[in-house]
């Protein structure tokens, strides 16, 4: 399976964007804050399987220190195929940084330990739905 990646928001149909999210799932996504948000990321990577959008992700970082990276999505019908991986490793080949952080959805700590990454103890955040991340089971 041929797989494109790129960088390039200029060509994202956001609203197709926030639908590869949704059936992640991820969640739904605002069309406005998502483009800003992927926008304003020094690090993003879309994939492409014939021209059309399956996968996704995005990263900040301070080039030196520090870095996180957020909204990795794949498809359902592309999960298992290390479309994930190649996403992963395209952001953490430009994070430049110490330490990178990221979020995960309960279930896929696994996938992301398999690339070094490992449960902190100390991680904390100020959340607008404290009560929608706890059922989630993302916070305490």
């Amino acid at each position: 399976m041929d797989i494109e990646l790129s960088d390039d928001v200029e060509n994202i149909s956001w609203g197709e964007l926030a639908r590869v999210i949704e059936l992640a799932p991820l969640g739904k996504r605002d069309i406005v804050k998502l483009e800003t948000a992927f926008r304003n990321s020094e690090m993003r990577c879309f994939a492409y399987h014939d021209e059309k959008l399956i996968g996704a992700g995005r990263g900040i970082s301070d080039g030196a220190l520090r870095a996180a990276i957020y909204d990795v999505v794949v498809l359902p019908q592309y999960q298992g195929k290390g479309i994930g991986t190649m996403i992963m490793e395209y952001l953490l080949e430009r994070a430049n940084a110490e330490i990178i952080m990221l979020f995960a959805n309960p279930g896929k700590e696994p996938f992301y330990s398999r690339l070094g990454f490992r449960k902190m103890k100390t991680a904390m955040a100020i959340v607008d739905n404290p009560e929608l991340l706890r059922a989630k089971g993302m916070i305490e």
